[in-house]
């Protein structure tokens, strides 16, 4: 498992400046032997079929038309190395998705991240419909289709995410390509949009024999299936600093496409592909021909969706595709959150590509409009303002599709209108009136004016190559009327009395007080020049200064046309500008508001909490004094009856006591009685005893008299 996940740490963030350019081809085939390691470690799908005792399933090439119409085919592939067979047990079961989630049959797999940055997330699905050629320039096509659409963050994304500018593109001969974009994505619900920059490594030929199938077999060569492989790291790129109103997010990824080789493969050529028959039926979805096919057989571009007998195609051999990816789209979205949906969001991606990949029929090489993408990679990024999509004319004009939206159904173009005719060459009659037109201004006009006569006929010259399927931008009145005016000047110099012009007269014939003139003053020097027998070809080169002066003007007035419709609009945008900021101010106040009355509801919940609170807290007191001081009662109560209990005890041991004290002096008694010194003695005891009785009272007495004196004493007082 260290093995593993020592290989998934090669996708982890990089900066630009680590990124070896001068040993590029080094660095990328690390990648790429890395991404395979974990690219192979992923379990194949539950049940199915061994490659070599399988067979296709369609009988016509890119037969689907739709994800729907894909089918999970039951081949699997060649069994890996066997030791990937251990490494593969550390992805631990598919996880459960019901049918509805997951219609593709995709088995998908999770597993604990080892670097505290998330977990694993793997896919791996072997499907049918869908040729590996077109499945693999869908690969190639879908970050730069969705360059060609301005606008909202995301907008003309495949599966989500799309492409705002390419900062960095680079070939590597015999390893693949180098290529680093910024991306944007815009999130469901209330949530900022995400922004991302990541370095793709792109490849066909990056496996080894590691991935070539491991079976004994004279049915099979032993040789590696074609591939095609993508991958993903985040990057910190110096042209790509954080955007304002974007929250920057990073996500890693591998991902690829391999065929399954039930059908031994063969060299199939856009030429050998022109002497197949066609069918005798008329033509069906998924059967049309490609544009290469307009061309001619020479063409360059996207291969003939044919019949072909069953088993005889390498095209309809079943195609694997295996993803690993983690993601973390920034600011403050739990984890738990991200790692709960990433499952069902891959295999909703999936039927998302293959939807836009089913659809073109057409699907051109990326070498097609390669000039078209470089240009695209200096445009600006997307705005977060509610903009309208932009369309890059040159990329329409191609027939490629300039927008996919995840609400808007896919609409290939007519392929009849998908290349304009190259513009022609200066050799052209209307080329040439030009150049004769500019050369006599050169040679009698003042610097000036030459030279603003000389950018306008240049600024001209692409109206007159355009062809009828192109679409231009819409122009004024002005500009309409000064083509014609331009090209009426032009049939004029070619018609005119004298033929052609042989020579330059003298300086002296045309002053600059005539290149200022009206255009009446400019006729009327031209009737004088006449009239004085001067070469007619100078008066005409007046007529024609003249006209060139009234374009001048017309370009003049245009240009203040220009200048203050653009000064209102900057008005117009000053102005929504100012009703934006006042809108979101009052949002913010409104907020505010909200805000302070929630606030002083939540303090008034809280006083009143306190106030019960401390009731309660009397009450509590209340009642543990209550039970104290009934615990204290019940106390006393039992310790007097426990006292009562023993003087009871006492006065009835005492009143024993007497008893028997008296029955003892009884028979004491009666026996001195006897006697007379008993007698005697008996006389001295009762006469003591009197006595003692006696100072007893009056003690007693006088105690009392003390103490009654002393309370009347302190009651006067």
């Amino acid at each position: 498992m260290s093995r593993l996940h020592e290989a998934l740490a090669s996708l982890a963030p990089v900066d630009f400046s680590e990124v070896p350019l001068k040993e590029l081809n080094v660095y990328m085939r690390d990648i790429f032997t890395q991404a395979e390691l974990i690219l192979n470690t992923v379990p194949p799908p539950p049940g199915g079929n061994d490659f070599l005792a399988s067979s296709a399933s369609h009988s016509r090439v890119n037969s689907a038309a739709s994800a729907s119409e894909i089918t999970a085919s039951s081949a699997r592939p060649p069994p890996p190395g066997p030791e990937l067979v251990d490494l593969q047990k550390g992805w631990g079961k598919p996880l459960k998705l019901s049918a509805k989630e997951n219609p593709l049959g995709i088995a998908v797999y999770k597993m604990a991240g080892h670097d505290r940055h998330g977990a694993w997330f793997a896919r791996r699905s072997v499907h049918e419909g869908l040729g590996f050629e077109k499945w693999k320039k869908a690969m190639m096509r879908e970050f730069p289709e969705s360059l060609a659409v301005q606008g909202r963050p995301g907008e003309g994304n495949v599966r989500g995410i799309g492409g705002d500018r390419r900062l960095e593109r680079k070939q590597v001969e015999g390893v693949g390509t180098m290529e680093v974009y910024q991306l944007s994505a815009q999130f469901p619900g209330p949530t900022a949009p995400r922004e991302f920059v990541t370095l793709l490594l792109t490849s066909d030929s990056c496996l080894t024999e590691v991935s070539a199938p491991h079976v004994d077999s004279p049915k099979h060569a032993k040789m590696i299936p074609r591939h095609y492989m993508v991958v993903s790291k985040p990057v910190k790129h110096p042209e790509a600093p954080e955007r304002t109103g974007f929250v920057r997010g990073q996500y890693e990824s591998v991902e690829m496409i391999r065929e399954i080789p039930i059908t031994p493969s063969r060299s199939a050529s856009t030429t050998n592909l022109l002497k197949h028959s066609g069918s005798t039926s008329g033509r069906q979805r998924g059967s049309t021909i490609g544009f290469a096919e307009s061309r001619g057989p020479n063409a360059k571009g996207e291969r003939l969706d044919r019949h072909e007998p069953s088993g005889a195609d390498p095209e309809l051999n079943p195609v694997e595709w295996i993803m690993i990816t983690r993601s973390d789209p920034g600011g403050g979205i739990p984890r738990f959150m991200v790692e709960r949906g990433t499952p069902g969001s891959i295999v909703a991606d999936a039927s998302k590509f293959l939807n836009w990949a089913c659809a073109k029929d057409d699907m051109p090489d990326p070498e097609d409009d390669e000039e078209l993408q470089d240009a695209i990679e200096q445009s600006a990024p997307h705005d977060t303002s509610d903009a309208q999509e932009q369309h890059l004319e040159a990329l329409q004009t191609n027939g490629h599709l300039a927008g996919i939206n995840s609400s808007t159904p896919y609409r290939a173009k007519d392929p009849t209108a998908a290349y304009q005719a190259p513009p022609p060459s200066n050799g052209g009659w209307m080329s040439s009136i030009t150049k004769t037109v500019e050369s006599g201004i050169v040679a009698y006009a003042p610097a000036s004016v030459a030279n603003y006569a000389q950018g306008y006929l240049h600024s001209r010259e692409p109206s007159l190559t355009r062809t009828q399927g192109t679409r231009e931008e819409p122009e004024s009145d002005s500009s309409d009327s000064s083509s014609i005016n331009s090209f009426a000047s032009a049939e004029d110099f070619q018609t005119a009395e004298g033929g052609t012009f042989n020579g330059p007269p003298s300086t002296d014939s045309l002053t600059p007080a005539s290149t200022r003139a009206s255009p009446t003053g400019s006729l009327q020097s031209q009737t004088q020049f006449q009239s004085t027998g001067r070469p007619r070809g100078s008066s005409h080169h007046e007529k024609e200064l003249a006209k060139t002066e009234q374009k001048k003007a017309a370009l003049d007035a245009k240009l203040a046309k220009k200048r203050s419709e653009g000064d209102q609009k900057t008005k117009e945008i000053s102005s929504k500008e100012e009703k934006e900021v006042q809108r979101v101010q009052e949002r913010h106040e409104r907020e505010l508001a909200k805000a302070q009355e929630k606030h002083d509801k939540e303090i008034r919940k809280l006083e009143e909490k306190k106030k019960r609170e401390a009731q309660k807290l009397d009450e509590k007191r209340k009642k543990a004094a209550d039970k104290d001081n009934m615990a204290r009662v019940q106390r006393e109560r039992d310790e007097a009856r426990q006292l009562v209990e023993v003087l009871r005890r006492e006065n009835g041991l005492i009143k024993e006591q007497l008893g028997e004290l008296q029955r003892e002096n009884t028979v004491l008694v009666q026996k001195l009685g006897k006697t007379d010194a008993g007698q005697t003695a008996l006389r001295a005891v009762r006469d003591e005893l009197k006595r003692g009785r006696s100072t007893s009272f009056g003690s007693r007495t006088l105690a009392s008299k003390k103490s009654l004196e002393k309370d009347i004493v302190g009651g006067q007082s």
